[in-house]
Order: C-alpha cells, then sequence, then structure tokens
C-alpha cells in the first residue's frame, strides 16, 4: 500500500461529505413559522456580530419559540449541529455533561441543528439532550452562522455568549471537553 492511500482515501471522504451536504441542502425544504430572522443584509467577512441578535427566534422540538435574548444573564454556548455530522454527534455528549456540570452556574447551552427537523426529532431520543434542540429551515440556520461569524457554513460551530450578549468566543469545528470547560471556567471566573 502506497504511503499516499490513507491521505487519497481521506480526500476523498472529505469530498464526498462536502458532496452531500451540497446535495441536501439544495433539496431541503424549510419548514414554516420556525426560524423568526429579519434580514440583516449581507454579511462581508470580517463583519461577525459582537452581540449576538436579540431578535432571533427559533422553536424546538415542541415549537416553543426561544431566542437569545431569553437566556440574557447566562453564559450561553450555542452549538450548531446536524445529524449527518459526525464530529456534532461526538461532540454532543461532551455538551450534554457540561450542561449538567455548570447550569447551577449559570451556564446554558442551546442547540440549533442545521437539518431537517423532522431528522432531529428522530434522532434526539436517542441522543439524550439534556438542553434545548431548535430547529429552523437550513438557509435560515447558514444565514444566522454567517451573522455570528462562520461565513463557511461549516459544522459544528460554536459561539460563547456573555451574560450581556456579548459574543465572548468562536469556535469552528469540534470543541475538546477539556477546552470548552475551561473557556466556562474562565468566563465565570471574570464574574460572567
Amino acid at each position: 500500500m502506497s504511503s499516499k492511500t490513507p491521505v487519497l482515501a481521506l480526500a476523498a471522504c472529505f469530498l464526498a461529505a462536502a458532496a452531500g451536504f451540497a446535495v441536501y441542502h439544495q433539496q431541503a425544504k424549510p419548514p414554516s413559522d420556525s426560524l423568526s430572522l429579519p434580514d440583516p443584509g449581507p454579511v462581508a467577512a470580517g463583519d461577525a456580530l459582537k452581540q449576538a441578535p436579540a431578535d432571533v427566534r427559533l422553536n424546538d422540538l415542541d415549537g416553543k419559540p426561544h431566542g437569545f435574548a431569553d437566556y440574557q444573564g447566562k453564559l450561553v454556548v450555542v452549538n450548531f449541529w446536524a445529524t449527518w455530522c459526525g464530529p456534532c454527534l461526538h461532540e454532543i455528549p461532551a455538551l450534554i455533561k457540561i450542561q449538567g456540570d455548570y447550569a447551577a452556574k449559570g451556564v446554558q447551552i442551546i442547540g440549533p441543528a442545521v437539518d431537517d427537523p423532522e431528522d432531529v426529532r428522530a434522532q434526539a431520543p436517542k441522543l439524550g439532550f439534556n438542553y434545548p434542540v431548535l430547529v429552523g429551515d437550513s438557509e435560515g440556520m447558514l444565514e444566522l452562522m454567517g451573522r455570528l461569524g462562520n461565513t463557511a457554513g461549516a459544522l459544528p460551530f460554536s459561539v460563547l455568549i456573555g451574560p450581556d450578549g456579548t459574543i465572548l468566543e468562536r469556535q469552528l469545528g469540534e470543541f475538546s471537553p477539556v477546552e470548552l470547560s475551561g473557556l466556562i471556567e474562565k468566563h465565570l471566573a471574570k464574574g460572567i
């Protein structure tokens, strides 16, 4: 076996995943009234918001709307994920543990899914979430991620929001449990 074989196989897997996401995104039909997001206009690179948009409303799996403003006074981790995203699924158990460990200290995790709401509803019970899972149409979710600094639309993507709505941290890619716990501890120690 050539030393290039693993690299070529990895590249082929990445291209297949990217193509699958593109096909899914083109075929996804947005559910009505699942996302309330005012039109902010185009977001240029480097124009990511410094404050979480208070006007965004996303429905949970029961249809109850949630907004970033609902969590004012808490340290919020917004973790964008999808059922078809391996790193997202790998990260979820750590997020569940962190929610359990830090809820009493004023930390709240929310999980907007960039996915078909029915796929999310089918997977959610198996994943055992202890934090709100939110759904919306794919285009609206991608637009929201862009406003928050993820113009690539890649997953997982997390944003740490302070109690006053200030965006404190952004992470494109999977958080390690130690890394996320460290960030939370750092901001809690600052009195946030």
